[in-house]
């Protein structure tokens, strides 16, 4: 009986051994694979960069390629893709890709979401979305399906306390591309504003005959509750909010008193 009870420890022992082993070598496997992406999305960048053509054209899936964003769909035969790249795409100014993330599917299969801030040819500058799903064929990544999509409001918002549905102090950062507005609208409750970086420009409480000002980069400002104002940038311009959550916005229609009451 004890030979038998120390067979069956022993044999605990060595099946406790293989499964740490087996969670060791997958946990090496998936930062193998997000190293192997993480440097496919780096060769990336530079290419588009570089205005290396042919070389963008070969990231892709050689069996074709889904291409979405903005409620858009379309598959894309690797021939097509390749012709397009090659006689009718202009490489950007500049690019950067932002907040990627990897989640690996397998070792042979990975999904990657990120932001990335496009300028183009012409200097307009642009912040879109990024989702795409990656499969390796003969040892290479290549792009299966891909989604870029450009935020319509020009704008983003990240939390960083709080929260909009619970009570209490919730601040926020907004990012404001360029050429972003938001029309004539209230807030139930007072919004503090720093300017990070930037320049904002606002008209508040009589939307008819209130003057237009501007906040510039290390201004801070109060729009008081229940004040109609509406908001524009003309550069990239980022934003410190406080606001006491929840609050209620109403957007202003042709029928909306134009004043603060």
């Amino acid at each position: 009986m004890k030979s038998f009870t120390l067979s069956l420890f022993t044999i605990y022992l060595l099946s406790c051994s293989v499964t740490k082993t087996h969670k060791t070598q997958s946990k090496n496997s998936v930062d193998k694979t997000e190293q192997e992406v993480k440097v496919f999305f780096n060769s990336y960048a530079e290419d588009l960069r570089e205005n290396r053509r042919e070389s963008i054209a070969n990231l892709y899936d050689t069996a074709g390629y889904y291409r979405m964003g903005n409620g858009n769909k379309s598959f894309i035969s690797f021939e097509d893709g390749k012709k397009r790249y090659l006689t009718n795409w202009t490489a950007p100014k500049s690019f950067e890709w932002k907040d990627i993330s990897v989640e690996v599917i397998s070792p042979t299969a990975a999904v990657v979401t990120a932001l990335f801030d496009w300028q183009a040819s012409t200097g307009e500058k642009s912040t879109l979305s990024y989702t795409g799903f990656l499969v390796k064929k003969s040892d290479k990544w290549r792009i299966r399906v891909e989604d870029e999509s450009l935020n319509p409001a020009g704008y983003s918002v990240k939390a960083i306390s709080g929260s909009r549905s619970v009570p209490g102090p919730y601040k926020y950062l907004l990012t404001a591309q360029p050429g972003a507005s938001i029309a004539a609208h209230l807030h139930s409750s007072a919004m503090q504003i720093k300017v990070v970086s930037g320049r904002k420009y606002i008209i508040m409480g009589n939307l008819d005959s209130s003057k237009v000002q501007r906040f510039d980069a290390g201004s801070s400002f109060v729009i008081p509750a229940n004040t109609w104002h509406l908001e524009w940038w003309e550069e990239e311009t980022v934003e410190d909010i406080e606001i006491i959550a929840p609050f209620k916005t109403q957007r202003a229609t042709p029928s909306t008193p134009r004043k603060t009451e």
